[in-house]
């Protein structure tokens, strides 16, 4: 289950175009997506987007539901523009999943906002 939500979640963000708009770049001449699971590894740049997979719960007898959480990461100047594509990517999932919250953060460590949208498949 896990792995075919994974490559659901890749195709749903990877066929939005609001997405691609801001996270998808070319890097060393070939499209790449600045989608990753749970972590981006060091020299990617800013923006990207990490998710993780959560929590997988009954829900019927017949049924689970897993809980998912993706985070857009921005730099520390772009708060205005982290705060405008989570506005539009809670849209766009709440369109087609069980949206259940979503928060602006801003992160000490490493100088960045991120906003941070769970939602869960049934």
């Amino acid at each position: 289950m896990f792995k075919s939500v994974s490559d659901e979640l890749f195709g749903f963000f990877s066929g939005l175009s609001d997405f691609n708009a801001v996270m998808k770049r070319e890097v060393d001449g070939n499209d790449k997506t600045f989608l990753f699971p749970i972590v981006a590894l060091e020299g990617n740049t800013l923006p990207l987007t990490t998710y993780y997979l959560g929590e997988r719960t009954p829900d019927t007898k017949d049924r689970s539901q897993l809980n998912l959480v993706v985070i857009f990461w921005f730099d520390q100047s772009s708060y205005d523009a982290c705060c405008a594509f989570a506005d539009v990517m809670v849209n766009k999932i709440d369109e087609k999943y069980n949206f259940l919250s979503a928060s602006i953060d801003y992160n000490e460590e490493s100088f960045t906002y991120s906003a941070m949208v769970s939602f869960n498949l049934l």
